[in-house]
């Protein structure tokens, strides 16, 4: 399992057989000797059956520092890794990250105790400096901060962020952009809104206008004729009245051009209002955060950035 992870995975761990634990059992010893400089912490065993398996423990602070990012994070790791006693090499990718603090452990063993014997890579390795030497390239290449960027916006996460968290504030970005856009968009539609809205009125007017001056040549025109035919007019005047007449068939042609023009502009104003949804739908989409890309990415620490706190033997309950 890689250092990164949290916590191995029950369904993850190689169960050990009972053969396996029997063997384990017959090669405790009562003693060996370890250097002075391995320090050694024991696990309290409340059963005073004292029989211990080892493990290579470590204290790590491992800071991440990017100045252009503003970037100046540390994390603290307790980090566990079982040993064997025929193993050749030591595999910090197998280790486990732990809560529990082992310098709570005492330092003395227990009376009567036995060990699990441990390899030679440990006991030929004074103050375990290649240890901590391999755990410093296992962390290098392994530990990192993971954080999220919207590229389009240039934003990033913050540290500890989580991608939720992240989608929001790009979300809250975006509608600020959005909000700018719609008011421009507003400042230009309102003068092609104010333009057709001065061409209504005048064609309504214009409208109006005529349904009145054909109103009153119809009236005009029917007195007339109704007067010719009763015999109360002169042959003249009928000719008038029928002057008249043709001339409310003209107007009526006029008014039909004047209520067409008036139709015309309603439709522009409507097409208006439909070009205008139409665009604020595109800048809905436009400044949607699920349209917008966003992308994980690393930062590494330095090397010089690691420090190893405390690397021990620690004797854990078989």
């Amino acid at each position: 399992m890689h250092l990164m992870q949290k916590q191995k995975k029950k369904q993850n761990i190689d169960i050990e057989s009972v053969d396996t634990m029997l063997q384990k059992k017959q090669n405790l010893e009562s003693y060996q000797h370890i250097d002075e400089s391995i320090p050694q912490y024991f696990e309290i065993d409340t059963s005073e059956v004292n029989e211990f398996v080892a493990t290579l423990d470590a204290k790590v602070t491992v800071h991440f520092f990017n100045s252009r990012k503003d970037i100046d994070e540390s994390r603290d790791l307790i980090v566990s890794l079982p040993l064997e006693e025929k193993q050749q090499t030591l595999n910090w990718d197998d280790a486990e990250k732990i809560e529990e603090d082992f310098e709570k452990f005492p330092h003395t063993p227990p009376s009567q105790a036995k060990f699990q014997p441990l390899p030679k890579i440990i006991l030929e390795d004074r103050r375990l400096k290649k240890a901590i030497r391999e755990l410093k390239e296992t962390l290098y290449r392994e530990e990192k901060l993971e954080l999220f960027r919207c590229i389009s916006l240039k934003l990033e996460s913050k540290v500890n962020e989580s991608e939720a968290v992240f989608k929001v504030r790009v979300q809250d970005m975006l509608d600020d952009k959005k909000e700018q856009a719609i008011e421009k968009l507003q400042v230009r539609y309102d003068k092609k809104e104010k333009t057709l809205l001065e061409r209504l009125r005048r064609a309504q007017e214009r409208v109006e206008k005529e349904e009145v001056d054909s109103t009153s040549s119809m009236i005009e025109t029917g007195i007339a004729v109704l007067g010719a035919l009763f015999g109360r007019t002169s042959p003249t005047k009928i000719g008038r009245a029928f002057k008249k007449g043709s001339n409310v068939l003209k107007e009526r042609g006029d008014m039909s051009r004047a209520q067409e023009r008036l139709s015309a502009i309603q439709e522009d104003i409507e097409a208006l209002e439909y070009e205008l949804e139409d665009t604020i739908d595109a800048l809905n989409e436009k400044y949607s955060v699920e349209n917008c890309e966003i992308e994980q990415f690393t930062i590494k620490p330095r090397k010089t950035d690691i420090d190893v706190e405390l690397c021990a033997l620690v004797w854990r309950i078989l």
